[in-house]
């Protein structure tokens, strides 16, 4: 069945039940249970006894939700992708006091977490060492029968340039500079591994993390190790094993070369976009081209203090929401995806809580008024670097 498209945005996620309901004890079940997945057989109703424990250990993923759908927003290929995601990247950037690097081990309390918050989009990459928690947590909620593959999106990244707190040795970064190695062989290499951690058959979003080795001027040899590396993503998306292809950090010269350079096309750029680097003219060429942008970093990483702005709050006041939910907001009227990110369930749940309410074209003017292209990672806009 197909999800309902209205203006390019879908409010399913999941197709609608098709279970027959032949008693009243089953249509109470239906509702308790909103999004568990019913056999559809005519036998359903005799295997209710045996099944009772199953759907009481659902109860506690999908209550949270309460039988609310995912939105989503379709890509070029005409999947849909749930708006607002979860990040995976778990670490410490900003305490100096404590170790400076990824922490995997934070994502066996927040994946659960989220994925009781009503989370069904997870990104993560590679490089960041957390997709053998993600890839145990889904394992367990699909032993449990709480969730099946179909009912999450995953995104994941290869193609790291090489970075000092990165697990290099175990080959989880691209040295896009070195000339002795066979790219395409390393990011298949690469693209399996994601998929042995996540223990999964298949990933939904596979990205290329970063256009190649940062401060590197050499546009002619980065244009052909792209050219190179897509290859490779193409090969993966018709053999099936990812159903979407899509880049991370790329700015509009990489996006000209490569879309000269390609057969399929990317269908999403993931880039930095907060209230504090609204990247207008970037956001605006991946729309015409029909490529969809997912913001990273959308509350600024506890580093830029957006959520603390004035004006959001002010906004946030009068919608009875708070500064991440006008934020993620504004994301959405623009056709953008989040990834926001807390540690908090509660954070998590009120951040899939935004599509009860609408900001005024003044509103969102003013929003995008606080632009001020401070990164939450440097100097600059990510990508600028890379030639």
């Amino acid at each position: 069945l197909k999800p309902f498209f209205r203006f390019g945005v879908s409010t399913m996620f999941r197709p609608p039940l098709r279970t027959v309901l032949p008693s009243s004890d089953m249509s109470t079940m239906v509702r308790c249970f909103g999004s568990a997945q019913l056999s559809q057989r005519s036998e359903l109703p005799s295997r209710l006894a045996a099944r009772t424990s199953l759907h009481v250990q659902r109860r506690w993923l999908h209550a949270a939700h309460d039988g609310k759908k995912q939105h989503t927003l379709k890509l070029e290929n005409g999947l849909p992708v749930p708006v607002l995601g979860y990040g995976c990247s778990f670490g410490n950037w900003t305490d100096s006091s404590k170790w400076i690097g990824f922490e995997p081990e934070a994502g066996w309390a927040a994946i659960p977490a989220a994925l009781r918050a009503g989370v069904r989009h997870f990104d993560t990459a590679l490089f960041y060492d957390s997709q053998r928690v993600l890839g145990h947590c889904l394992g367990q909620a699909f032993q449990r029968g709480e969730l099946t593959r179909s009912d999450i999106w995953i995104t994941t990244k290869v193609g790291h340039p090489y970075a000092p707190h990165g697990s290099n040795a175990l080959g989880k970064s691209l040295d896009w500079t070195n000339p002795d190695i066979d790219i395409q062989h390393e990011v298949r290499r690469q693209i399996e591994l994601c998929l042995d951690e996540l223990m999964l058959g298949y990933i939904d979003m596979l990205v290329l993390h970063w256009p190649g080795q940062w401060d590197t001027k050499n546009e002619a040899s980065n244009r052909r190790l792209r050219k190179e590396v897509w290859e490779v993503f193409e090969e993966y998306y018709k053999l099936g094993k990812v159903r979407a292809v899509g880049v991370c950090n790329c700015q509009i010269r990489h996006l000209e070369t490569l879309l000269q350079d390609v057969e399929v096309k990317p269908m999403l750029n993931q880039i930095e976009v907060s209230p504090y680097i609204t990247q207008e003219e970037l956001v605006k060429y991946c729309q015409d081209k029909e490529i969809r942008v997912e913001a990273w970093s959308p509350f600024g990483s506890g580093t830029t203090n957006v959520l603390k702005d004035d004006l959001l709050k002010e906004i946030g006041e009068k919608h009875g929401k708070n500064s991440g939910q006008v934020v993620l907001r504004w994301l959405y009227q623009r056709g953008v995806c989040s990834l926001a990110k807390s540690s908090k369930e509660e954070r998590m749940r009120g951040n899939l809580d935004i599509f009860d309410f609408e900001l005024s074209e003044e509103e969102m003017s003013k929003i995008s008024g606080l632009n001020k292209d401070q990164s939450s990672v440097g100097d600059g806009m990510p990508g600028d670097s890379i030639a």
